[in-house]
């Protein structure tokens, strides 16, 4: 026995909610996944040839905001008391860890020295304006692969503190 439905009802349908007509295609649903591609514009020197991919890997994270500081992990619910491990005088953000916290100070001043150019950070973003055009090939690659060197320090320093109770002078 067949049932027929009414001329004002119609039989359900499933709707891509997010295709123009409705119908889900195997090239929207990759869209969908993977969104159109992202132009960022540090992400050439973080992944470097010249750089070893567990320290790029590290630094992708920070640029994407991926770390397990104690601010992220209170946005994923691990809700702990906060402090910096390295200058015990601010909560843990990914932005004091590596920029304002007195130790990674030290290291940034250290590598303006050297550059003989000021390093000032309002972002995260702003590292890679350390690397400047006038620079021949060479150098660029030395100071891509010491911002990323860098970096991984502060971050293993601030492993040691906090999981070996080890403290790493600068």
């Amino acid at each position: 026995m067949q049932i027929t439905l009414p001329k004002f009802l119609k039989e359900d349908k499933l709707i891509w909610e997010s295709s123009s007509t409705g119908n889900l295609s195997l090239k929207e649903a990759f869209l969908f996944k993977y969104g159109v591609g992202q132009n960022i514009s540090w992400a050439k020197d973080v992944l470097s040839p010249d750089i070893p991919p567990s320290k790029s890997l590290m630094t992708w994270r920070l640029m994407h905001n991926k770390l397990p500081t104690d601010d992220n992990m209170a946005l994923r619910g691990c809700n702990l008391p906060s402090m910096c491990s390295s200058c015990h005088a601010f909560g843990e953000t990914a932005f004091h860890l590596f920029f304002e916290c007195s130790f990674a100070q030290k290291l940034w001043s250290w590598l303006a020295s050297l550059l003989n150019k000021p390093l000032l950070f309002n972002s995260l973003a702003d590292i890679w304006a350390i690397l400047d055009n006038s620079w021949t090939p060479q150098c660029k690659v030395v100071v891509q692969a010491c911002i990323v060197n860098l970096l991984n320090i502060i971050w293993y320093r601030r492993n040691n503190i906090r999981f070996q109770d080890k403290i790493v002078d600068w």
